[in-house]
């Protein structure tokens, strides 16, 4: 994991090394949730509370997001081996960790800045993939973006794009995601 003492200070830049969870393996390909590379520091960690680590990855469409496991999952990366393939995807966040992260930013406009200055452009007016699901007949799931605007969490669309983000919790001590 990482060091033991995590005190990363609000819009600091963090590199995380990789680090992962094994989410279903069939066949000859793994899926894999990992967090990994450019984090920035939105909370710190005091007074009790987790501080927060978030990775803006961009903007996607519902055609990007497979279901693995009945959870969202993003081919972020891959390992191609001799007779296996794995797959890596950053963890999706659930509503209220997105609720969270927007709030801050509510809190301090600033933090926009720094992300643009970082390349991780976000707006957060938008709407966001996150872990929920709906259900589509009897097993077949469907991701759900949360609309901030709204504040209503919506299942997807074909014409749907919204922003991904990565949440990584921490204490001085360890990582939570």
């Amino acid at each position: 994991m990482e060091s033991k003492e995590n005190n990363w200070s609000v819009g600091e830049i963090v590199t995380l090394s990789k680090t992962k969870k094994p989410l279903k393996k069939s066949g000859s390909r793994t899926f894999v949730r990992y967090v990994n590379s450019r984090y920035i520091c939105i909370r710190e960690a005091k007074d009790g509370q987790r501080g927060i680590l978030l990775k803006v990855l961009g903007k996607a469409m519902v055609d990007d997001i497979a279901m693995v496991n009945s959870e969202p999952f993003c081919k972020d990366f891959s390992e191609d081996l001799f007779e296996s393939t794995t797959y890596f995807s950053y963890p999706f966040p659930s509503t209220d960790e997105v609720k969270e992260v927007l709030s801050i930013f509510r809190e301090h406009p600033g933090l926009t800045a720094v992300f643009e200055k970082a390349s991780m452009h976000i707006n957060p007016n938008s709407k966001y993939w996150v872990r929920e699901t709906s259900s589509r007949l009897l097993f077949m799931k469907k991701p759900r973006y949360y609309d901030a605007p709204s504040d209503t969490l919506s299942k997807a669309s074909d014409d749907i794009i919204a922003y991904r983000l990565t949440v990584v919790y921490f204490t001085p001590s360890e990582l939570v995601w």
